[in-house]
């Protein structure tokens, strides 16, 4: 019999409902894995979460004594550079034995080194201003020398005259110190190296010093300080100041340069001078003090039967030399010694008047209004007198040497060396001036700077308006500077302007 679920009275009708049950069960399940799952998920989350908390307040409390820190870095650092360019300054290193000062300051003593001390203060102002864009430094001023030995040096060389005093020099130093307070004028003493150990030092201890802004050496008369130099290249705080002509090793450093020769020498001490004595009379040997201990002869109203002058010589100083005591009995009645001696026999010392040489002229060299070096001009050569010349040179195989015929030494020689070029005879003055002009072909290593008094080499070209080699001309730099000269240079360091 049928009912209303279907015809099999058998079939249960609730076992339609046990699929859906079963589904319905798995979803359940289902649902509790995905609940686990977020709620797993939510634990690990939570902890990381608490994890990043704790750590953004550590890093919260790190930023604030970060910040502390800073702050407070930053005021030391400002505190520091408010002291540092409060108690900044620059230093000057000055080699004195090269470095020499202008006579006419030595010679005025304390007063003269107050003047050198105040006009190189303004210079170095005035440079620091260009060269570092600064003004505001502290400068300090060391001079480092052998007192005795330049002193020497300067009465030798006759800068300074015999009756200047001997202390003159340390007088000059004192007034260079008061007239600064932070001006220095330290003697080393005897010893070559002395002066150089003392200016290497202090060169290496400012360059570290973070207070030193500018590091200036005077000493570029030595090319031991260019070797020095070398390792401080990269420095922006060092420069050089000038004095006698550069040495060649400071050319190729990349250092600013400036001058004061107002203040300091721009040639080298000359040579130690000669004592000569008058026409007539023969200077015994003897040295400097004993010359200018000894007497000279004094002339009187009184005549010669040929109506000469009659000297009447006075007698010798006592500090004279040992050696002039033992020509007493010396036959030569013409030497200062023996008519200072023979006091009791007038000497007869005719001084009429001569015909003298006309003087010869100093060397000397040619600035224009820039301050740069001129050739001095030569007289106008023939072709003839060139062509000969050629011929010389031609015949002989090898040209003159420059240095030995125009200057009359040679160095490779005097260094016992053999020189490649000619020496043998002088030559004439016609061949000397067109060996001269040979010579003016070769750029000279200095250029415009160069203040050897006798530089043989070229400075600037010929004809710079005109030249026909134009920028191939060896010259081609200095085409144009102006070739009128203002300033002549004397090699015993007077100036001539020339108008």
């Amino acid at each position: 019999m049928s009912n209303a679920y279907g015809n099999d009275e058998d079939v249960d009708p609730a076992m339609a409902y046990i699929p859906p049950l079963n589904h319905f069960e798995q979803l359940i399940a289902y649902r509790g894995d995905v609940e686990n799952t977020l709620k797993a998920a939510y634990g690990d989350l939570v902890q990381k979460y608490r994890m990043k908390c704790a750590e953004a307040d550590r890093e919260r409390r790190n930023a604030t004594i970060w910040e502390k820190q800073s702050r407070d870095a930053e005021k030391e650092l400002l505190t520091l550079k408010s002291l540092a360019e409060a108690s900044a300054f620059a230093f000057v290193i000055i080699d004195g034995d090269g470095a020499v000062f202008r006579e006419h300051l030595i010679a005025r003593g304390e007063e003269g080194g107050g003047q050198a001390a105040h006009d190189l203060y303004v210079a170095i102002k005035h440079h620091l201003q260009e060269a570092y864009n600064v003004s505001h430094l502290e400068i300090y001023v060391q001079v480092v020398l052998n007192t005795e030995g330049l002193t020497k040096a300067l009465f030798n060389s006759g800068i300074l005259g015999s009756t200047d005093d001997r202390a003159i020099l340390s007088k000059f130093g004192r007034g260079f110190c008061r007239a600064q307070p932070l001006f220095s004028f330290v003697d080393v003493g005897f010893g070559k190296e002395q002066a150089d150990h003392k200016v290497r030092k202090a060169l290496e201890m400012m360059d570290k010093n973070v207070h030193c802004r500018a590091l200036i050496l005077g000493g570029c008369h030595d090319n031991g300080y260019a070797t020095f130099l070398e390792s401080f290249r990269n420095s922006r705080k060092i420069g050089l100041l000038e004095t006698t002509p550069t040495a060649a090793g400071f050319r190729k450093l990349p250092f600013h340069t400036f001058a004061v020769p107002g203040v300091f020498r721009s040639e080298p001490l000359p040579q130690p001078r000669q004592v000569t004595a008058p026409p007539g009379f023969s200077l015994p040997l003897m040295s400097q003090a004993a010359y200018q201990a000894t007497a000279r002869p004094t002339f009187s109203s009184s005549s010669s039967s040929n109506g000469s002058p009659i000297a009447k010589p006075a007698t010798p100083a006592p500090s004279a030399s040992r050696a002039e005591a033992k020509k007493e009995n010396d036959p030569r009645p013409n030497t200062w010694a023996t008519v200072g001696r023979h006091a009791s026999v007038p000497q007869v010392i005719d001084i009429s008047t001569q015909k003298k040489a006309p003087p010869k002229e100093r060397a000397f060299y040619l600035l224009n209004a820039s301050d740069s070096r001129l050739d001095t001009p030569l007289p106008r050569i023939d072709s003839a007198t060139q062509d000969a010349f050629n011929e010389k040179v031609r015949k002989n195989g090898a040209n003159f040497c420059n240095r030995y015929h125009l200057l009359g030494s040679c160095k490779v020689a005097e260094n016992g060396g053999k020189c490649p070029y000619i020496h043998g005879d002088r030559l004439s003055t016609a061949d000397q001036n067109v060996l001269r002009l040979r010579a003016r072909g070769l750029p000279c290593q200095s250029g415009l700077q160069c203040r050897d008094m006798f530089c043989t080499s070229g400075h600037h070209c010929s004809n710079p308006r005109t030249c026909y080699y134009g920028d191939g001309c060896r010259f081609a730099e200095t085409h144009s500077i102006s070739t009128k000269p203002t300033l002549k240079v004397h090699e015993d360091g007077t100036r001539e302007i020339i108008v």
